[in-house]
């Protein structure tokens, strides 16, 4: 592997931590970089997850970048920031760091088209950066995302006042519950993890139980700034300030409970289109759950993202 840290002080725009990254370059150095990608991780994960697939792209000429949000992995200070935000502008922050990281991207690779890629929680970062940011890269690769849940406008009022009196405390009712209706919906469910909903592949739950920095509950501002981003990135209006041309990947399971088995997916795809959007790809994947990118047939969802953004790379 291939990863350079040498800048290792990227502050967050909270001005409080600093966000843990990594750079994947080529492993052979003739090989040219024509694009990057910034990679925005999602719920009660790390980056630490997507190095095999950074590490492919880079040796296929796309530079990556990964970085832990604030409240996972390396960037928080204590075990007690997991699942916590910060109680000033949690949702304003993380939306910035998008920009922060993208800034470094470009400055160490100031002359190719870049890229950001969500993954579920991610995704609705990167669906709401879009918004007023969609001119800081080439296109976008949404994975796992979602479509409006009425349960939304339920649960965020709720958990506004929790995060207003009990802002740290883990929501351990939420989190079983969230694991427990998403379980629920799976048609051939095997595995009795918690998380099985996560993955087909059982080396990948057996591995995400077994690793310290995921599957941590989220706090009450947690889940308040969770319900707060999906409320913003999944109205369905929310790409109207987007252009129209702007390219972007709808990448899912077809078992993947987030997407309602694919049907979400198809919905935005197709109500994307109803709004003269011109340059929307889909791709559902039979057999896979949430995590297209750890199941076992992960390879050919490595091919079909370097051929999209080889695609588009020509295209610009």
């Amino acid at each position: 592997m291939n990863t350079d840290t040498s800048n290792d002080h990227i502050l967050s725009s909270d001005n409080t931590h600093y966000l843990h990254h990594d750079f994947f370059e080529p492993s052979n150095k003739d090989i040219t970089i024509k694009a990057t990608l910034l990679i925005v991780h999602g719920m009660a994960e790390h980056s630490g997850r997507y190095a095999d697939f950074a590490q492919f792209l880079a040796n296929n000429g796309i530079a990556v970048a990964t970085y832990d949000q604030l409240g996972h992995g390396q960037t928080v200070k204590t075990e007690v920031d997991f699942g916590f935000f910060g109680e000033e502008h949690p949702v304003q922050s993380l939306l910035k760091d998008v920009i922060v990281m993208a800034d470094n991207v470009k400055a160490r690779h100031p002359n190719v088209p870049h890229f950001v890629m969500g993954h579920s929680m991610g995704s609705f970062i990167v669906r709401n950066v879009l918004k007023h940011h969609a001119h800081n890269f080439t296109g976008a690769i949404l994975m796992g995302t979602a479509d409006a849940n009425p349960l939304i406008k339920v649960l965020l009022p709720v958990n506004k006042i929790l995060a207003t009196v009990m802002p740290r405390q883990p929501n351990t009712m939420l989190a079983k519950a969230m694991n427990k209706v998403l379980n629920t919906k799976l048609k051939n469910r095997t595995s009795t993890s918690q998380f099985a909903w996560l993955s087909e592949n059982a080396a990948n739950i057996t591995a995400f139980e077994a690793d310290p920095m995921t599957g941590f509950e989220f706090t009450n501002n947690g889940f308040m700034t969770l319900f707060t981003l999906m409320e913003a990135s999944l109205h369905k209006n929310w790409a109207t300030t987007i252009p129209k041309n702007f390219p972007m990947f709808f990448i899912s399971g077809k078992e993947d409970p987030i997407g309602n088995m694919g049907k979400s997916i198809r919905k935005i795809v197709k109500r994307l289109n109803k709004q003269n959007f011109n340059n929307i790809d889909i791709q559902l994947y039979p057999n896979m759950r949430h995590e297209p990118l750890h199941e076992k047939d992960n390879q050919t969802v490595y091919q079909d993202i370097l051929a999209w953004i080889k695609s588009h790379i020509s295209a610009n």
